[in-house]
């Protein structure tokens, strides 16, 4: 990793989380993207993505802005006219800071953005991963687990049910490999890897309340580097909420259990409208996604 400069780093960083973030969209079925209007759109090397029905900024944003290539005013603008277009209103610009040039910032801000939280860029080598001790069982999933997958998932990042059917879509699709940890036959914790090339991506890594403090994530992390090492990767990205004294985060000490180590803090930059009454097309909108929850809970509910 030495040999390479900290601009390569960042290429292997937000390309390998912004493949796998467009995939994850992209796999998603078609009765999940057509009524929420799900988009991936490619500017250059970056990527936007958006699912106007949910107008939150984790689900409307851009990634890779000015890696790979310096970004322009123009890309900038063609980026925010696919949430505009859509009617999203939320949405999250997540900017390396080796992103060029480096006026970048000032353009977010000059376009109603505002610097918030960073992110925690996370890269390894393909070293072999240590052995992290657990007495939960491990094991690499297939589609036929995809529901007990999609619960823990959807539990541990308090995710709308309604994204059930996008989270469910992952198991079985071409580059993806799903790790869940079981007490018994209890689902307990789940990991996921994308792999692009020589790139293995890390995400989706949630325990469970009652399952937590065990040695779930640090021994799923270690399963899915010597997993993807197996498969050809020589590197590992990941990311996670930055750890400040104020705000430890035990994620981040988990992946440096593992090998990665720290490629860079990235800075949030959000877009959010000024707080105002509802319009009637807003209503409209929030009425839509609590009408699609309660179809998805009555569908689990008749199904069980």
């Amino acid at each position: 990793m030495s040999a390479m400069t900290p601009e390569q780093i960042a290429e292997i960083n937000e390309f390998g989380e912004a493949e796998a973030q467009a995939n994850y969209f992209l796999c998603a079925p078609p009765e999940f993207t057509r009524p929420t209007r799900l988009e991936v759109k490619r500017i250059g090397s970056t990527r936007v993505m958006t699912i106007p029905a949910l107008d939150h900024p984790l689900l409307n944003k851009i990634l890779g802005l000015g890696v790979g290539e310096p970004a322009t005013e123009s890309m900038l603008d063609e980026a925010i006219a696919v949430f505009q277009k859509a009617g999203c209103k939320n949405y999250l610009a997540q900017l390396s800071p080796l992103a060029r040039p480096d006026g970048i910032p000032d353009w977010l801000v000059a376009r109603g953005f505002k610097p918030s939280s960073n992110w925690a860029k996370m890269v390894r080598g393909s070293e072999p991963a240590p052995a992290i001790p657990t007495d939960l069982a491990l094991e690499e999933i297939g589609k036929d687990q995809a529901d007990a997958y999609a619960s823990v998932v959807l539990a541990t990042f308090e995710m709308p049910s309604m994204l059930r059917p996008l989270v469910k879509g992952l198991p079985g699709q071409p580059g993806w490999h799903h790790f869940m940890a079981f007490e018994g036959e209890k689902p307990a914790a789940a990991a996921s890897m994308f792999i692009n090339g020589e790139v293995g991506w890390l995400g989706f890594d949630g325990t469970l309340k009652k399952y937590r403090k065990r040695g779930a994530q640090g021994a799923l992390q270690a399963m899915r580097i010597e997993a993807g090492r197996e498969l050809g990767c020589k590197w590992f990205v990941t990311e996670t909420g930055e750890d400040t004294p104020e705000d430890p985060n035990p994620s981040y000490h988990n992946m440096l259990r593992t090998g990665f180590k720290l490629a860079y803090l990235r800075r949030n930059y959000v877009h959010r409208p000024p707080a105002k009454p509802l319009h009637m097309n807003e209503w409209g909108r929030a009425l839509f996604v609590v009408a699609y929850t309660l179809k998805f809970e009555w569908q689990r509910f008749r199904d069980r």
